[in-house]
């Protein structure tokens, strides 16, 4: 049996791992988003039902811990060791990581996040996600499996005490694979990049991944209204008024993705109606 001492030694310190099994999945679910808004205190948790629709199926994840800065944000599923891993998680988790969000993902949100509809559509469509799963304990083959899909996988135990009082252990961490910078729009005439100065982007001599998938080397300066980004060498292939999304990845990476053209609805992921 594990247990954990906190503190001086005494009987009502001592805090012992409670049976994982015992607990039903919602209320798991809650001990999870306890943890993951106390340990992740720059992200909100709340509860997101929303649909996703992937090779004629419907699923539904559990939880959505958002960035307070809307840079980035995880799709998370909580799951039960004693669920099949073939029949009920990875259909799942496939459906939240290569499917289509239905339009009640922007309703959800919207309101869980206290946000207008259009922010929460650009959460949905233009800010990188992350799918985790969170089970009741570590399943090494579950983390093989997860893990051929960029998915990631925390575990989280409960422990009690002789009093009754509860510890709650995560065990993993999760990883920021990519976050959104913001959008700026490309000027022919500067023949650059006017970003927002709210946008967390250094001064200088940068390379970004462009549209076309080649490096390029950038001068990002930094003005009293806005961040010009311009290009060093050749015109970018950008039409005027064109926005653009500007991404950071892991390694530091900086990212150019053409967004939507002048006059145009954003270009993201498709969305199904409920139902369909």
């Amino acid at each position: 049996m594990k247990t954990i001492l906190v503190g001086d030694c005494a009987p009502d310190r001592l805090y012992r791992l409670s049976d994982p099994d015992a607990p039903t999945e919602q209320e798991f679910e809650f001990a999870v988003a306890k943890v993951l808004s106390c340990i992740y205190p720059a992200y909100k948790c709340v509860v997101f039902g929303g649909t996703f629709h992937l090779e004629g199926r419907e699923h539904r994840p559990d939880l959505a811990l958002v960035a307070r800065d809307f840079s980035h944000w995880f799709i998370i599923e909580v799951e039960l060791a004693s669920h099949s891993f073939f029949e009920h998680v990875l259909p799942q988790v496939r459906a939240f990581r290569y499917g289509d969000p239905h339009h009640d993902c922007i309703t959800i949100l919207a309101r869980e996040l206290d946000v207008s509809r259009s922010q929460a559509e650009t959460l949905i469509v233009h800010v990188p996600s992350t799918v985790a799963v969170v089970a009741n304990r570590r399943e090494p083959a579950w983390e093989t499996g997860l893990g051929a899909l960029d998915i990631q996988l925390l575990a989280v135990s409960v422990f009690t005490s002789p009093a009754g009082i509860s510890a709650v252990e995560l065990d993993g961490t999760l990883h920021v694979a990519r976050e959104h910078l913001g959008f700026g729009r490309y000027s022919v005439t500067d023949k650059s990049i006017r970003f927002p100065t709210v946008m967390r982007l250094p001064q200088g001599r940068l390379q970004f991944d462009d549209p076309d998938g080649a490096l390029s080397w950038w001068m990002v300066v930094h003005g009293s209204e806005a961040i010009w980004a311009t290009k060093e060498v050749g015109t970018p292939t950008i039409p005027h008024g064109a926005f653009v999304q500007l991404v950071r990845t892991f390694d530091g990476r900086l990212l150019l993705h053409r967004t939507w053209d002048h006059g145009e609805p954003p270009r993201g992921r498709r969305y199904r109606p409920t139902g369909t």
